[in-house]
C-alpha cells in the first residue's frame, strides 16, 4: 500500500503539473520522483558496463505487465517497467530519454491524461485500436513514428522502445518482435547503437521480488550488413534477437544470490588450469572480472582472473577454497570491499571483513604474496569517498604489519591534479574501467611484479 500510494503521487505529480511547466521538465523531474521510488526497493542491475557512451542510442526491452494492484486511477497503471528505465537513463546520462507508447483508447481518460503531459511519442498498437480508426490513419501513424523518432536520436537523447507492442508476464516473456524499431536504426545514418534491456519480476509484489534489469553488450544493424530498412535480413535479426531474450530472460530469474552459475563455471577454468609455475591469480569482483585483456597484458606471467560480478566479501569467502583447490599460487592480486558499501556496513566491519580474507589466504597459502588493489574511486560511489580511502589506508597501514602483504595504490591513479575522480578513466555506467583505466592498472601491477 505504501509503493502504491507512492504511484499515485507521481501519477498526480504529472497530471496535475504547472501548465507553465515544459514537457521535459515534468518528465525529469518524474523520472527522479520513480528513482527515488525504487531505491527503497530491493532492486538489481547486471551489465552497466554496457551501456555505450552515446546517449543517442535505441533502448528496447521486453515489456511486462503490472502486478493487479497497481491502480492509480480508473482503469491505469503507471508501467513500472518502463518507468524504471527512465530513472536509470537519468541517472547514468541526465536525461530520461523518450519514451514509445501507445495512443489511448477513448475510455482511458487518465491514460491520456497521464501520457499528454509526458508527451512521448504515440504508435497504434494492435491489440487497443479505437473503433473508426482505419489502416491508412495507422500509416500515417508510423510515418510519423519514423520522424519523430529520429528528431529524438539527432537532438541527441535516448529513445525507449519495446519491440513486442505489448506486455507479457515475465513468465512468457517476450512476445513476438517486430520489425518497426529495428527497420528504423537500419534506415538512419550514422545507425544509432541499440541495447537491449532485459527485464524480469516487475510483474510481482515489491514485498516478494526482486525487480530485475540487465543490460546486455549493444549493436548496430550494420554489424548484420543491414544499412536498409527494406533489407529483409531485420526479420531474421529481430526473431534472432526474440530468441536470445527468452534465454535472457530465464536466465536472469534465477534467484542466484550467492553467484552459483558464475561460481561453476569459474571452478571449471580453475580445474582446467594445468600449468602451476609461478602461478599469479588474480580473485575479486568486477573490476577483476571485467579484465578480458588479463593474459594479453601479462604474456610472461602465468596469470588465472578469478573474478565474479558483484562480489561480495563474504561471498569470497564461501568459494575461495572451491575455487583456489588444486592451485599453488606464488602471488594473489586481491580487489574486494567496494560492492559491500551497499551492505550498509560500517568502515570498521568491511576493514575487518577484508583483514579476515586476507589473513585465511596466508594460512592457506603461507608462501604466497598477497597484492591488495585498493578501491577504486567512482562516480557511483562519491557518496562513499571518505570510506573508500579509510578502507585504503586501513589495508595499507596492514602492509607494515604482515611481510607478505603489499598494496597497489589503484585510488591515488585514479584522480587528477586536483585530486577529483577522472571521468576519462571510467565507462559511461562511471562505476567499471574503460580501456584507459585498465592501462593503469595495468601498470601498477606490472611495476609490483617488477618489484617483486
Amino acid at each position: 500500500m505504501d509503493f502504491l500510494g507512492e504511484l499515485k503521487k507521481i501519477y498526480k505529480n504529472v497530471v496535475e503539473a504547472p501548465t507553465t511547466e515544459t514537457s521535459q521538465q515534468i518528465r525529469i523531474r518524474n523520472a527522479q520522483q520513480v528513482k527515488d521510488l525504487f531505491n527503497s526497493l530491493d532492486i538489481e542491475i547486471k551489465g552497466s558496463e554496457h551501456l555505450p557512451y552515446e546517449r543517442n542510442s535505441i533502448f528496447i526491452y521486453n515489456h511486462l505487465h503490472n502486478h493487479q494492484n497497481f491502480y492509480v486511477a480508473e482503469n491505469f497503471q503507471i508501467t513500472l517497467d518502463s518507468h524504471f528505465i527512465s530513472s536509470v537513463l537519468y541517472s547514468y546520462y541526465g536525461d530520461p530519454g523518450i519514451r514509445v507508447t501507445r495512443h489511448a483508447l477513448p475510455e482511458e481518460i487518465y491514460h491520456k491524461k497521464y501520457y499528454d503531459r509526458l508527451n512521448y511519442i504515440r504508435v497504434y498498437s494492435d491489440n487497443f485500436i479505437p473503433q473508426g480508426v482505419d489502416k491508412f490513419r495507422i500509416k500515417e501513424a508510423n510515418k510519423s513514428f519514423y520522424q519523430q523518432a529520429k528528431g529524438v536520436l539527432e537532438d541527441g537523447r535516448a529513445l525507449i522502445c519495446s519491440p513486442e507492442g505489448n506486455s507479457f508476464s515475465t513468465q512468457d516473456s517476450p512476445g513476438p518482435f517486430k520489425k518497426g524499431v529495428f527497420s528504423l536504426a537500419s534506415s538512419l545514418k550514422p545507425q544509432p547503437k541499440i541495447v537491449p534491456l532485459v527485464l524480469v519480476n516487475f510483474d510481482g509484489l515489491p514485498q516478494k521480488t526482486t525487480y530485475k534489469l540487465q543490460v546486455m553488450p549493444p549493436f548496430k544493424m550494420s554489424d548484420y550488413g543491414i544499412t536498409s530498412s527494406k533489407d529483409p535480413k531485420i526479420i531474421e535479426v529481430a526473431e534472432a534477437l526474440n530468441s536470445s531474450y527468452k534465454t535472457w530472460v530465464d536466465n536472469l530469474s534465477i534467484d542466484d544470490k550467492d553467484f552459483r552459475v558464475e561460481i561453476e563455471l569459474l571452478e571449471q577454468k580453475s580445474q582446467a588450469k594445468q600449468n602451476q609455475k609461478d602461478l599469479i591469480v588474480f580473485y575479486g569482483s568486477s573490476t577483476i572480472r571485467l579484465w578480458s585483456t588479463l593474459e594479453r597484458d601479462f604474456p610472461k606471467h602465468n596469470v588465472l582472473n578469478l573474478g565474479f560480478g558483484g562480489a561480495f566479501i563474504h561471498s569470497m569467502v564461501s568459494h575461495f577454497e572451491t575455487l583456489f583447490a588444486g592451485l599453488t599460487p606464488k602471488v594473489i592480486f586481491l580487489y574486494l570491499g567496494g560492492n559491500d558499501l551497499n551492505l550498509d556496513l560500517s568502515t570498521e566491519e568491511i576493514i575487518a571483513q577484508s583483514k579476515a580474507l586476507i589473513e585465511a589466504m596466508h594460512q592457506r597459502f603461507p608462501n604466497a604474496k598477497i597484492c591488495h588493489i585498493s578501491i577504486k574511486p567512482s562516480l557511483e560511489r562519491q557518496e562513499h569517498l571518505h570510506s573508500i580511502r579509510a578502507i585504503n589506508q586501513a589495508m595499507h597501514n596492514l602492509t607494515k604489519e604482515y611481510a607478505y602483504l603489499t598494496q597497489i595504490r589503484l585510488f591515488e591513479a585514479l584522480l587528477d591534479q586536483n585530486q577529483n575522480i577522472r571521468k576519462d578513466v571510467l565507462l559511461q555506467d562511471g562505476l567499471h574501467l574503460n580501456n584507459e583505466g585498465y592501462l593503469i592498472l595495468k601498470g601498477l601491477v606490472q611495476q609490483a611484479l617488477d618489484n617483486d
